[in-house]
């Protein structure tokens, strides 16, 4: 029989190469003939694109070609789930409209970095401003639209618990609070990179930097309209990715069309005040909690209202809120409990995975309200904690049916959001205060962006 894990010594085998630089991170990688691609990208939040002129650039030394939207015949970036409003999509370079600052309009292909670096300085895009929304909550209003033809606004999806709701009309104290969990900017020691080749083979070979090759091979099919089996990923040493690089961007699913364009292996490496804008960014919402119970410290109602900022276009942020529920109680023995969420569009970065992704922000929801719900009582919070903790004895815990949520979602709801009676602090309520309501609909899960079979990858992170 094998040691136990915990307290046995682990030699690490991934270090000796890497401080040896004998790494093989993409960047490094050098192919024949292999060209670069630079982008360029919008710097209004929000506008209409009155023209491109790309005469200039297309002239400068080194350029090998110049692309917009009009010269692609590929779709649109893939949903990341069919339960959000389709009316939302993202082109792969921006058509008519761009809606954050960071998102790419031409492309510029070139024989060196600073070659194309240098081209697209000489792009002139003429844009019509458009009134912006940066606050979720202010995009909830509709005030401001994003896109047309939507089924409620700027409202990508709704989501709560069906008929389950959290019940305080037995809680002699019920605390209310409002918290922003603000959004980050991922920044892994390497940046976005890919290179992209049609090999020998006839399969697309794409080399990425990202944590695990069949997302992305399912990424890059979809966005291609490619079958997996003609596309082989490579993802060898990695600076990092913590679900912010988890998935391809629009920028690395051109690579494999520009390749084919052009003939030729095509690289790209933004730089990281790319990465600031274009790399999804992380966390982004505003939580509503109302959390009940005795004055003796015991815990018996919560409620958990997301407000989510999916950026501008729904990417896997739009979801996070999805797993917000899972982890809705955390380590508490809760009685009665309930969920909602909505998540909206802005004109900022879009919103993705990023370290926990939707957990963490589960994790101090609940931790707040539990803080507020101490001090409304007056008594200590770790006393409160030790007196609502599942007890030992409750393993293997599996919650009562009464208990468990189950995901309802809807692209539209006729009523409002939850709103708290405090704003920006804890605000305790009456007893008997009625729950926020809930609005049923369309189930759904989460399924990734290719529900296709997919193959085991190679000992290396081959595909």
């Amino acid at each position: 029989m094998g040691a136990p894990l915990r307290g046995t010594p682990v030699v690490r085998r991934e270090d000796e190469h890497l401080l040896r630089g004998q790494g093989e991170f993409v960047a490094n990688r050098r192919l024949p003939g292999m060209a670069h691609v630079r982008y360029v990208v919008s710097t209004m939040a929000h506008a209409r694109i009155v023209s491109i002129d790309v005469s200039e650039a297309a002239e400068c030394e080194g350029v090998v070609g110049v692309v917009t939207a009009a010269d692609l015949d590929l779709g649109d970036y893939p949903a990341t789930s069919p339960a959000f409003d389709q009316a939302m999509v993202r082109p792969l370079l921006a058509r008519d409209r761009v809606r954050f600052v960071g998102e790419p309009v031409v492309a510029i292909v070139a024989e060196t970095p600073e070659a194309a670096r240098d081209a697209a300085e000489s792009v002139f895009i003429d844009y019509e401003p458009l009134p912006v929304v940066i606050d979720p909550e202010r995009s909830l209003e509709g005030d401001v639209v994003l896109f047309d033809d939507t089924a409620e606004g700027n409202v990508v999806i709704r989501m709560d618990s069906g008929d389950l709701q959290a019940d305080f009309s037995q809680c002699e104290v019920v605390v209310d609070v409002r918290t922003i969990n603000n959004r980050l900017a991922p920044a892994a020691l390497e940046p976005r990179v890919a290179m992209a080749t049609w090999a020998e083979d006839g399969r697309l070979h794409h080399f990425n930097a990202g944590q695990g090759v069949h997302p992305v091979r399912a990424g890059l099919a979809a966005g291609l309209g490619l079958e997996q089996d003609q596309l082989r990923v490579v993802s060898a040493d990695v600076g990092g990715s913590f679900g912010a690089k988890g998935r391809p961007h629009p920028e690395e699913v051109l690579l494999g069309w520009l390749s084919k364009r052009f003939g030729r292996p095509i690289m790209w490496f933004p730089d990281r005040s790319d990465d600031m804008t274009g790399l999804g960014h992380g966390r982004g919402q505003v939580q509503t909690c109302r959390i009940g119970g005795s004055r003796d410290g015991d815990i018996q109602a919560y409620h958990l209202h997301i407000l989510q900022d999916a950026g501008a276009y729904p990417a896997g942020g739009a979801g996070l809120p999805n797993n917000g529920r899972a982890m809705l109680t955390g380590c508490y023995d809760i009685a009665s409990v309930g969920f909602s969420a909505a998540s909206v569009v802005t004109n900022t970065t879009p919103v993705g995975a990023y370290r926990g992704a939707g957990r963490p922000e589960a994790a101090a929801a609940i931790e707040r309200a539990v803080d507020a719900f101490a001090a409304e009582i007056g008594m200590d919070p770790a006393e409160v904690r030790r007196k609502n903790f599942l007890a030992r004895d409750a393993f293997p815990w599996r919650r009562q049916p009464a208990r468990r949520t189950t995901l309802v979602t809807t692209r539209a709801a006729s009523t409002p959001p939850f709103r708290p009676v405090g704003t920006h602090s804890c605000a305790p309520n009456r007893p008997g205060a009625e729950p926020p309501k809930t609005n049923p609909g369309w189930a759904s899960g989460w399924p990734p962006m290719s529900s296709a079979p997919q193959a085991p990858a190679g000992p290396s992170g081959v595909l």
